[in-house]
């Protein structure tokens, strides 16, 4: 059964979706090495994150998946292997009281929190793309992440984002070396280097030396002028692009990840003012850290803020903006036209038949290991069942031999026949003895 379980609960923006890309990648060899990847889907997490830290939204979802949390915590007592992972940046905002009582679901297993973190200056532009996804409007200039005191509602703000406030709240009934805080390298001088120090912290180094890490460039940031552009936007958005799942669906997905990011890289600069905000805060995080003990995979001179190598949007000119709204429409245009082909159904041997059919095997290779997982443990139950079944069928039968004898014994002397009372006494022997 399980016996460690690493929960990587933030922060965001830390690379935890190229984390999350590689374990989900590696399900299959993870699992033979007896790692558990938790949550057979990413969606799952996410209702996870959302039961635990009681967010309204759960009113929103379907029964199951209000439960998510509840089923994660099962798969994790289910798993025969030594160790489960279970990754989503947004456990992050949880509450001090709402960490704790997740934790006390997992009583009985060695629970280690991690928390990885990088640069406070890289995180600012980052915070206010996630926010312009979502509709925001304020000009990055303007704009200050929020501050802890604000609340567990604010998921961009320093609360989630600073990972001594993290690991405060969720590490506050662990031991200091069951708090692993992991920093994202400066520079990229080794690709895979975070993946290195975050199997570390989760002690998955000498059993996942041979994990294909190519999972390529993973939730690009925008450039400046796409991300300026996306700003403008939403000053025009409304009704019925409107909540967080319409918002999540169109500017998100649709305009942000699939449409803007591949149009533009350019880095973004903060303000003066920016950099000093994150300079206080990341002296304050990088002191907590230290003073309490925990457990540090990589420098925490990482998280040392920089204002960044880019522009400000607000440098970014209108002709530029043309540019890259043009550019935007014609991507639009085809994103149109492959989704109303790949609506109408495909003909025999069609590109489009291919690719779904490409979909479904990599969907099924990736998922593998759970369905092998749930196949044993519903064989296992099976088994127990049949168990059942054959008890009360013998006492059933045990049962009715009796019925005859005691019917035999009923009867009158004179209308007893002895053949049948014998018969009826051995074949009760035979049941019951």
């Amino acid at each position: 059964m399980t016996e460690r379980v690493y929960l990587h609960v933030g922060t965001p923006k830390s690379g935890t979706t190229y984390l999350q890309r590689v374990l989900d990648h590696n399900r299959e060899a993870l699992a033979a090495a007896g790692v558990l990847v938790v949550g057979e889907q990413h969606v799952d997490r996410v209702h996870a994150a959302l039961a635990v830290r009681e967010d309204p939204r759960v009113r929103t979802l379907s029964p199951r998946q209000a439960r998510s949390w509840e089923r994660l915590v099962a798969q994790i007592r289910a798993w025969q292997g030594p160790a489960a992972v279970l990754s989503y940046e947004l456990f992050s905002a949880a509450t001090r009281e709402q960490a704790e009582r997740a934790l006390a679901d997992l009583a009985g297993l060695d629970v280690h929190v991690v928390i990885t973190a990088r640069d406070f200056g890289k995180m600012v532009p980052s915070a206010w793309q996630e926010r312009l996804k979502f509709g925001l409007t304020t000009p990055l200039p303007q704009w200050r992440p929020a501050r802890e005191s604000a609340g567990p509602r604010r998921e961009w703000g320093w609360r989630t984002m600073d990972p001594a406030s993290v690991a405060e709240r969720w590490g506050a009934s662990l031991p200091a070396d069951h708090v692993h805080v992991v920093t994202v390298p400066r520079t990229r001088r080794d690709p895979d280097e975070l993946w290195h120090r975050f199997a570390a912290a989760c002690d998955l180094t000498a059993t996942t030396t041979n994990l294909d890490l190519g999972v390529g460039l993973v939730n690009e940031s925008l450039g400046v002028t796409a991300a300026e552009l996306l700003r403008r936007v939403n000053e025009r958005i409304g009704p019925p692009i409107e909540g967080s799942r319409e918002q999540a669906k169109w500017l998100r997905d649709t305009l942000a990840h699939r449409v803007l990011a591949p149009l533009d890289s350019e880095p973004i600069r903060i303000t003066d003012r920016q950099l000093k905000d994150a300079e206080r805060q990341a002296g304050a995080s990088v002191e907590r850290v230290g003073a309490a003990g925990y457990d540090v995979r990589g420098d925490l001179g990482d998280l040392e803020p920089s204002e960044g190598t880019g522009r400000s949007p607000e440098d970014v000119t209108d002709s530029e903006l043309l540019d890259v709204a043009l550019d935007t429409i014609a991507q639009l245009l085809l994103l149109v036209r492959e989704r109303s082909q790949s609506a109408a159904p495909a003909e025999p041997g069609a590109e489009g038949g291919r690719l779904r059919r490409a979909a479904k095997t990599a969907a099924q290779r990736t998922s593998a290991p759970y369905l092998r997982h749930r196949a044993e443990a519903n064989e296992k139950r099976i088994a127990e069942l049949e168990k059942q079944v054959a008890a009360d069928r013998a006492l059933h039968l045990r049962v009715a031999a009796l019925q005859d004898v005691v019917t035999e014994l009923l009867l009158p002397i004179g209308d007893r026949d002895p053949e049948v009372t014998i018969r009826a006494l051995r074949r009760y022997h035979q049941e019951s003895v």
